[in-house]
């Protein structure tokens, strides 16, 4: 898999940079985001082995250039197309798992969405490090929960989806979403449905059960 550093990158580099530090600020919980050369160096060998250790896999990385990266094939496609096509929502459990994980070791994805995961067999890896930052921030935390939300939100099942991510997030970090992650799915979801009906409806499910108080 190549992944080429072109103009349209930089832009939705900048993009997630600037909703981020937005929102941050919008919140009361001004954050601020990797820089560029941290971007670049979180897709190299070191954050993939720190993820290592952690128990969190990621593509083989193969090489790495001021304009290519290029990793491994996963041959399963990512998470939000196999959950769309009614994929095991034991993956989303999976996905739940690994953010949990992260939290605890002291790190956060930011960019969290269910496209950042690949599927092998019945496991998913995680890909697209380049915006993960380490700090225990509750807002850095609550934007990789809402970020992965709002990625499913115009998915029929979403009900069972989060329910799975949710389960999996709390087995390994103990802790239910906050309502703050709840806010910045809402937030989110505007730029990632692809159904406005749907995502609509997703939005007025009750989901009290899932954030602790």
């Amino acid at each position: 898999m190549v992944k080429r550093n072109m103009p349209t990158k930089q832009f939705h580099e900048f993009l997630i940079i600037y909703v981020y530090s937005l929102i941050s600020v919008l919140f009361f919980h001004p954050s601020a985001p990797p820089t560029f050369s941290e971007i670049t160096r979180n897709e190299g060998y070191e954050m993939r082995n720190n993820l290592k250790k952690i128990g969190i896999h990621t593509p083989k990385l193969l090489s790495m250039s001021d304009t290519n990266l290029i990793e491994e094939y996963i041959e399963g496609g990512d998470l939000y197309w196999a959950l769309a096509s009614g994929g095991d929502i034991m993956l989303a459990y999976e996905a739940g798992c690994i953010t949990g994980k992260l939290h605890e070791a002291g790190y956060t994805f930011l960019d969290n969405k269910a496209q950042n995961y690949l599927v092998r067999g019945d496991s998913v890896i995680r890909t697209d490090l380049g915006f993960m930052k380490k700090t225990h921030s509750h807002y850095s935390k609550s934007m990789d929960i809402g970020s992965f939300l709002a990625s499913v939100m115009d998915l029929d099942m979403y009900g069972e989806i989060v329910k799975s991510f949710h389960d999996g997030y709390l087995s390994e970090s103990g802790s239910k979403f906050s309502y703050l992650s709840i806010v910045i799915r809402n937030v989110l979801s505007v730029g990632f449905s692809s159904s406005s009906k749907t995502t609509l409806r997703n939005m007025l499910l009750d989901s009290r059960t899932l954030i602790g108080v």
